[in-house]
């Protein structure tokens, strides 16, 4: 999270986004739904009622995203350090939160799933960044060569 932006901005931001996801990703998905399970000539309007009817997704998007800014933000706060472990912990624990009314059994096997996925991921971003950082410099100036050469201090 950058330090540039007061955590209210990140978390306005974080929830339109994943509201902008859930409503692209869940309509989508709620498209197909309706136009598999529709009789052959009307694929089209059986498709956009189950769009109109489980709009839901969205909401849902929201609200995680919503949680998982307010949860990082206070792990950043309380920790006083950035680093993977503000990014795991907070979307495991909000998927857990948000499948609670569901019982304990699948809010902990939920969270258990989101944070094994975060911790790859994360993990992932961590090996992506050392070797980007192990790539060898660029190539010297042409006219730096060009300018040893004539002093003979490259041999071709």
């Amino acid at each position: 999270m950058a330090c540039d932006k007061p955590w209210f901005d990140h978390l306005v931001d974080r929830t339109g986004d994943y509201f902008c996801w859930g409503l692209v990703g869940g309509s989508a998905v709620d498209m197909l739904k309706g136009m598999c399970n529709s009789l052959k000539g009307e694929r089209l309007i059986w498709g956009s009622q189950a769009v109109r009817m489980s709009a839901a997704c969205a909401s849902h998007c929201a609200a995680y995203g919503g949680l998982c800014s307010v949860l990082k933000s206070s792990m950043i706060y309380v920790r006083q350090k950035d680093d993977p472990w503000n990014s795991i912990l907070p979307e495991a624990a909000a998927a857990g939160f948000l499948q609670i009314r569901q019982g304990l059994g699948p809010a902990s096997r939920t969270a258990l799933i989101f944070g094994l996925g975060m911790s790859l991921v994360q993990g992932y971003l961590i090996v992506e960044n050392k070797l980007k950082s192990n790539v060898e410099s660029p190539q010297p100036d042409f006219e730096e060569l060009d300018k040893k050469q004539k002093r003979g201090g490259i041999k071709t």
